[in-house]
């Protein structure tokens, strides 16, 4: 095809546009609620008036003490355990159950105190006064030495510096500081700062705060570190200046003590045991010494009165039984979810749909965040991100309050699939998942995560999209199926013209560039296309029923005239600017390269989660070649896209059509898919070197056409 159309062409592209999406709408006109939710009334309703922020609020207050752990937790049963499968018990899940899991040996701070003894006696820092202080990794001794300012600890601040012995204070984390200054320059420890939260702005960070720290150990396993909050440090840094000798004593005890996951589980039984589950996690051990009050209490305590709600509406009738089991799981972050998954591998087939709380409660204003849902990423399309696109549009037009919420306007935001966490553990199964998340956080991992910096309001929030989401989910079939195509099919045309929007930036080039970036501009639309597809076939998952597959048919006419439509209006830019910069346009060519992978078709060998692709995926990173590692998500894509039917250019146009160009990791920009030159675009022999990485650790095989 030769992308130089006239006007004409591009005006009759848009009309067919117009004409399948209006034949589109009348067919399923009917199935259109009047509503302004996909959730229909008599679900929401019950829901919103029985859950409670407040009660998910005393779970916090309760889970969210830093406190010193008696050492017969980590190798009998965790507090946190004892509670939440208690609670889930008393408010009538059923199958509560506890699963341990062994993982090898974890770091415990048993005793540990700082004091400055010159230029005066003070206590600075103990586990009895913030836990967090003491830096995970910390080995034992008592040092009384000098202090040593070695400002970011870069080398030119080491020059000169003797440190044998002695106490390097940094002007950053102890994690940086730690290596050079104890590994290299014989340090006996270090004291660091750094709590800034997340963001570049800080309204209600404090400078008593202690940023979560840790001391990376290596030469022979000595040194300790400590956190410092920055009024402790501005004090210390400038007694130094001023040319004041300082001398601190540290005492610190610690072991390694073997470790075992603690997973508690609990369900809603549904009617139907053929008709799969959906799943709630959250995790309850990030940091098993010092919990942080929204990383992540809130996350157990909103699941926790997600299943209190439902339950307590099912007993009295005022909701059916689900036709689908409804599940929940509390885990260690990401190692408890994979764990509990490779114990339980008939999930994969059975779960239609995870969600992930995690930050899912959080003052808006205190910690200066909004709530960022996470989509799926492009190798998961789903109907999944527009169910919950539809609440959260529900929640911000309604009036949501609790009596002691701090009842801040509701912000969020649905950004890309940006980040890891245990919604990842289920989209590596093929298992659509999604995340509540706040974000940024004035107060995240530090000491000043504490309850006072949770909201009520918040948390009956996302508890209520939550609860009134998956249920319906749990009892969905054919009519919501449809439902659910719609929607995404509306929300698919959006997105599809945003991406032909975003990707005319591509096209301001000059003449050497501008062919490649014409053709990474249509790759893109081509993979909104696909991605818009996708979360309208998902629906399939609901149900398969004759209707519903008519309805998908029709659908999917209509996002390829959308599609076409954006190509051919993107082609006009192209022409024209090919027209300023003297050059004749060109059809989009195939390379040699890409010939050669379109006919070599990767197949993964095993089931994520069986043992043989756990040994096999280890091995990975050893035969991938130096400089061609794919890095980040655009990483995590490569695997997650081989379905046995995509080539190896098929999945990198996926890729480079979801990372290539863009950037979505920007606290500037919130998170946001942003098309943009200056972002480096996806490599395909650095795809396919992976690819081939993969194959040579038995992990999968490539059919050579």
């Amino acid at each position: 095809m030769l992308f130089a159309p006239t006007m004409k062409r591009w005006s009759a592209a848009v009309a067919a546009a117009v004409l399948v999406t209006v034949t589109a709408t009348s067919s399923i006109s009917a199935q259109v609620s009047a509503d302004r939710c996909v959730v229909p009334s008599d679900i929401r309703d019950p829901i919103l008036h029985e859950v409670s922020g407040e009660l998910a609020l005393q779970h916090v207050q309760l889970l969210a003490a830093n406190r010193i752990r008696p050492l017969e937790e980590y190798t009998e049963t965790f507090f946190e355990t004892t509670y939440i499968s208690e609670m889930a018990e008393r408010y009538g899940l059923s199958d509560v159950t506890v699963d341990y899991y062994p993982s090898g040996e974890i770091w415990v701070p048993e005793e540990a105190e700082l004091w400055m003894v010159e230029p005066e006696l003070k206590k600075m820092s103990s586990l009895t006064m913030v836990p967090a202080a003491l830096a995970s990794g910390s080995a034992s001794g008592d040092v009384e030495a000098e202090v040593v300012y070695v400002g970011f600890g870069r080398p030119e601040d080491y020059a000169g510096k003797d440190l044998t012995g002695k106490i390097a204070l940094g002007n950053a984390s102890v994690g940086r500081i730690f290596g050079p200054a104890v590994d290299r320059f014989g340090a006996a420890g270090v004291l660091g700062t750094g709590s800034a939260g997340t963001g570049g702005n800080y309204p209600g960070y404090t400078l008593d705060q202690i940023g979560w720290q840790s001391a990376r150990r290596g030469g022979q396993g000595e040194g300790f570190g400590f956190g410092l909050s920055l009024r402790q440090f501005t004090e210390l840094r400038d007694l130094l200046e001023a040319g004041v000798r300082v001398v601190m004593r540290a005492h610190v005890r610690t072991r390694y003590v073997p470790y075992r996951m603690n997973v508690i589980s609990a369900t809603i039984p549904g009617t139907d045991p053929d008709a799969g589950e959906v799943l709630h996690v959250a995790h309850a051990f990030e940091r098993i010494a010092t919990p942080g009050a929204n990383d992540n209490c809130t996350g157990v305590a909103t699941i926790l009165e997600v299943g209190r709600t439902l339950a307590t509406l099912i007993e009295q009738g005022e909701l059916e039984q689900p036709r689908r089991t409804i599940r929940f799981l509390w885990v260690p972050e990401i190692s408890g979810s994979r764990a509990y998954m490779y114990d339980n591998p008939e999930l994969q087939d059975r779960l239609i749909a995870a969600m992930n709380y995690d930050m899912p409660g959080e003052d808006l204003e205190l910690t200066d965040s909004y709530l960022r849902m996470k989509m799926t990423p492009d190798s998961r399309p789903s109907y999944l991100n527009d169910l919950i696109g539809s609440l959260l549009r529900y929640v911000d037009q309604t009036d949501i309050r609790t009596q002691t919420g701090n009842n801040a306007p509701f912000n969020y935001r649905l950004v890309p699939f940006i980040s890891s966490s245990d919604h990842i553990v289920f989209l590596s199964a093929g298992i659509p998942a999604m995340q509540f998340n706040h974000w940024t956080d004035n107060f995240y991992h530090s000491s000043a995560d504490r309850v006072e910096v949770s909201d009520p309001t918040e948390m009956k929030r996302t508890a209520f999209m939550g609860a009134a989401g998956f249920y319906y989910l749990a009892n969905a079939g054919a009519h919501e199926a449809r439902e659910l195509a719609w929607e995404a099919a509306a929300n698919g045309e959006q997105w599809i013209a945003e991406v032909g929007r975003q990707s005319a930036r591509l096209l301001d080039a000059d003449a050497p560039l501008i062919h490649e970036r014409y053709k990474a501009a249509q790759t893109k639309i081509n993979g909104a296309f696909e991605r818009a597809r996708g979360g309208v076939r998902s629906v399939l998952d609901l149900s398969d029923a004759a209707e519903v597959n008519a309805l998908l048919d029709r659908l999917s006419t209509s996002l390829e005239a959308v599609r076409e439509a954006q190509s051919v209006k993107l082609a006009e830019v192209y022409f024209e600017r090919c027209e300023m910069l003297g050059v004749t346009p060109e059809r989009i060519s195939v390379t040699d390269a890409e010939r050669r992978y379109a006919d070599m078709v990767p197949r993964l060998k095993y089931r994520f989660y069986s043992e043989e692709y756990r040994t096999a995926v280890a091995e990975v990173g050893r035969y991938v070649p130096d400089g061609s590692r794919v890095r980040g998500l655009a990483g995590t894509e490569i695997a997650w896209s081989i379905d046995g039917t995509r080539s190896i250019l098929d999945i990198y146009n996926l890729i480079r059509a979801e990372y290539g160009n863009v950037t979505t990791n920007s606290t500037e920009w919130k998170f946001a898919y942003v098309v943009t030159p200056d972002t480096p675009d996806v490599d395909l022999e650095a795809i396919a070197a992976n690819i081939m990485a993969m194959e040579q650790a038995g992990l999968i095989e490539i059919d050579r056409r």
